[in-house]
C-alpha cells in the first residue's frame, strides 16, 4: 500500500536479475504515464512534477553503473565545477544528472482516490486478518451485490508471507524548498537523499535498516543526515520565513520513521485460486467456495516507480480470473 509519508521520486536501480529487468521495464512504463500526467495542463491537482535529478558518488561509477542512468532523458555527466567541494562533500569523485519526477504523496494519493471514486469505487478502512476477509468486508458495504469472487491483494506485505520484512528509514520533512532531487552515495555505503515536494517543502533522509521494527526517531541519525545534506546542498540552507533575523538553516518540520515493505525475491505479481468457507443464510452451516486472488505486493522502495505498470498487469490478471469463471466486470 503506498504511503503518504514517502518521498516518492524516481531514480534508476541496478539490473542484475530477471526480476530486476522486469521491474525496470515497469519503471519505464510508469515514467511515461507520470510524465503524461505532469505535462497535462488539465491535470493540476495530481501533485506530480518533472524535475532535474542529481547523483553524487564517492566512488567512481563503473561503466555498467553509468549505463543504468544513460537510458533516461537528459542524462549527462557533471563537470567538476558543478559539484560541491566543501566539508564532507570533498569525498565526491563523480556526478551525473537526468530528468526525474517527484510526487507530493498526500496530494497524489488523494487525486488517485478521486479518480477511482469517479468510476464508482468505494473506499473502506478495515483491519484484515486474512486476504479472503476482504470479500466479506466488501459484501458488508455493498449488500446489494453478490460476495466478490476476486480479491486483489495489494496489502504491502501479504498475509503471513515469510519472505516479507520491513526496512526502516529515518526521514525528515523540512520547510526548505529545493530545485532538484539529490542522491549522494557515500563510500561507507550510505545514501543521503533530498526530495523536493511539488507544493513546497522537501523530504530528506535517510537510513536503510533491514528487519528493524523500531518506530522511534534516532537523534544521531538525524544529526548525521542534517550534516550530510548541508554539505552536499549548501544552497538548501535558507533563512526561516517567520524570522529573518536568524541565519540560513535547514528548518525541520517533522522527523519520522518510514517502513519500506520489502520482499525477498521482489514483487509478487500473480494469481491463484483458494478455497474458503462461505456461511449459509442461517449461519449454522458452511459451504466450501472458491476465490481468485491477484497478488500484487512486495515492491519495496519501487512502489511509486512502477505503480502504473503494476496496476495495468494486475488488471489483466483480474480479467483472466473473470474469463476463467465466466464472469465479466
Amino acid at each position: 500500500m503506498p504511503s503518504p509519508r514517502a518521498g516518492a521520486h524516481f531514480r534508476p536501480v541496478p539490473v542484475k536479475t530477471k526480476q530486476d529487468a522486469f521491474e525496470n521495464t515497469m519503471m519505464l512504463e510508469t515514467y511515461e504515464e507520470l510524465k503524461r500526467i505532469a505535462d497535462d495542463p488539465d491535470i493540476e491537482d495530481a501533485g506530480v512534477t518533472l524535475i532535474t535529478a542529481v547523483e553524487y558518488f564517492d566512488t567512481t561509477p563503473t561503466e555498467d553503473e553509468l549505463d543504468m542512468f544513460a537510458v533516461w532523458p537528459e542524462y549527462r555527466l557533471l563537470e567538476p565545477d558543478e559539484m560541491p567541494t566543501e566539508g564532507t562533500a570533498k569525498s565526491i569523485k563523480a556526478g551525473l544528472t537526468y530528468s526525474s519526477w517527484v510526487i507530493d504523496t498526500p496530494t497524489y494519493l488523494g487525486w488517485l482516490q478521486g479518480q477511482a471514486e469517479s468510476l464508482g469505487a468505494i473506499f473502506v478502512r478495515s483491519r484484515l486478518g486474512a486476504v479472503q476477509e476482504a470479500a466479506f468486508v466488501a459484501q458488508e458495504h455493498r449488500p446489494d451485490l453478490a460476495i466478490p469472487k476476486i480479491v486483489v491483494n495489494a496489502s504491502g506485505t501479504g498475509f503471513g508471507d515469510t519472505r516479507c520484512f520491513p526496512t526502516r528509514s529515518q526521514y525528515m520533512l523540512i520547510s526548505n524548498s529545493y530545485h532538484s532531487t539529490v542522491s549522494h552515495h557515500s563510500a561507507d555505503g550510505h545514501t543521503t537523499v533530498v526530495i523536493p515536494r511539488p507544493f513546497g517543502g522537501t523530504v530528506i533522509g535517510g537510513t536503510v535498516e533491514p528487519h528493524n521494527w523500531s518506530p522511534n526517531n534516532s537523534r544521531l541519525a538525524i544529526e548525521k543526515i542534517l550534516r550530510r545534506v548541508a554539505a552536499v546542498c549548501p544552497d538548501l540552507l535558507q533563512v526561516p520565513a517567520d524570522d529573518s533575523s536568524l541565519p540560513p538553516a535547514i528548518n525541520v518540520r517533522q522527523a519520522y520513521i518510514g517502513r519500506i515493505p520489502m520482499r525477498k525475491g521482489g514483487l509478487r505479481l500473480e494469481k491463484e485460486v483458494i478455497t474458503f468457507n462461505l456461511p449459509s443464510e442461517d449461519s449454522l452451516d458452511n459451504e466450501l467456495s472458491s476465490m481468485s486472488i491477484v497478488h500484487c505486493y512486495g515492491a519495496g522502495p519501487n512502489g511509486f516507480k512502477i505503480g502504473w505498470a503494476i496496476a495495468s498487469r494486475a488488471t489483466s490478471l483480474v480479467d483472466q480470473c473473470c474469463a476463467a469463471s465466466g464472469n465479466s466486470i
